[in-house]
């Protein structure tokens, strides 16, 4: 048996835009679509050749009504209605067959008959600056793409890609703020997911679940003096999910203090990720026949130092009320 592999593969996605937008009594149209073509050709070098060509077309229509609501502090608040079509597109490795041994009882491969996983997304917010700060909204998903583990025989596992069904996502987000430019700001948000998984695994064995999540987030700061910043941000999830993985709770929360010398030109920064040493978790995965259940911990815990001089000047860029995004969205 050999663990040796090596490819190479080339991958092109070109695009074409078509958009027109109206504005009749006040309320702003945009109507569009964006026709996209994926070309991507490998070659297997070692153990054996599996080469493949993979072309494809796909369209993505999308639409948008908006309407200005009021000014805030000098922001403009409007109102959305949102409809996009997107796509997550398998990498290459997720489609390469070629084996490759992990352990005597465990081999990957990928999967070339993998299908690009499309969402359909409906979306009504209230956002401030093009971010919401309230939204409600769909996701129809269909040909979810995920890592699976299927058993060879009673000693062997195979972990690949497959296509399993579809799911049908509603969530609700809803972040609130102090205009940034006095001595305190702060951002805090959250958002609930509720998810529905309906599909087959191992061709034929129904994978049927329901599972809703909370997320909570938050980012603030204080101007302890005009010179020194104290700031920290941090999340925390309930009940949550990665692809197929039910997750217990975990979190994390960073901090940092900085100080200004020399006219403000000279920053240090002395910062701290993981506080509490709470970004870890409990994991159970149920597919088919294959169960499984575990713990994930990793120490993502860091200090650090950093000085920052300012030698010239430089543009002032614009500001942001909503700079800070859920983590969520991050991923």
């Amino acid at each position: 048996v050999t663990r040796s592999g090596a490819y190479r593969y080339t991958e092109n996605i070109n695009a074409a835009y078509l958009q027109a937008s109206k504005t009749p009594f006040g309320v702003t149209l945009k109507v569009g679509t964006r026709m996209e073509n994926t070309t991507m050709e490998g070659r297997q070098l070692q153990p054996k050749d599996t080469s493949f060509l993979l072309n494809r077309t796909d369209f993505f229509p999308y639409i948008y009504l908006s309407r200005s609501l009021m000014q805030v502090a000098g922001y403009d608040v409007r109102a959305y209605l949102v409809y996009r079509r997107t796509i997550n597109r398998p990498a290459y490795e997720y489609l390469n067959p070629s084996i490759r041994v992990v352990d005597p009882y465990l081999f990957e491969t990928g999967n070339p008959s993998l299908r690009p996983q499309f969402t359909n997304n409906y979306e009504a917010n209230i956002s401030v600056t093009e971010r919401p700060i309230f939204a409600i909204g769909y996701n129809d998903t269909k040909d979810i793409f995920t890592q699976v583990v299927y058993p060879i025989d009673s000693n062997r596992l195979s972990r690949t890609y497959d296509n399993l069904g579809s799911n049908k996502e509603t969530y609700f987000r809803a972040i609130g703020a102090i205009p940034p430019g006095k001595r305190y700001f702060f951002v805090v948000g959250a958002q609930y997911n509720h998810n529905f998984y309906n599909g087959l695994i191992e061709g034929s064995k129904p994978l049927q679940f329901k599972r809703g999540s909370w997320s909570l987030f938050t980012y603030q700061t204080f101007k302890v003096t005009p010179l020194t910043t104290f700031s920290f941000n941090g999340f925390v999830r309930f009940n949550g999910m990665q692809q197929f993985y039910e997750l217990s709770n975990f979190g994390t929360l960073r901090a940092s203090l900085s100080q200004q010398f020399f006219n403000k030109k000279l920053t240090a920064t002395i910062s701290a990720e993981d506080l509490f040493y709470t970004n870890q978790y409990h994991f159970d995965l149920k597919q088919g026949s294959v169960a499984a259940t575990g713990f994930r911990k990793t120490d993502s815990r860091r200090f650090g130092l950093n000085l920052r001089y300012n030698f010239g000047l430089r543009k002032r860029e614009e500001g942001n009320l909503f700079n800070v995004e859920s983590p969520e969205r991050a991923n």
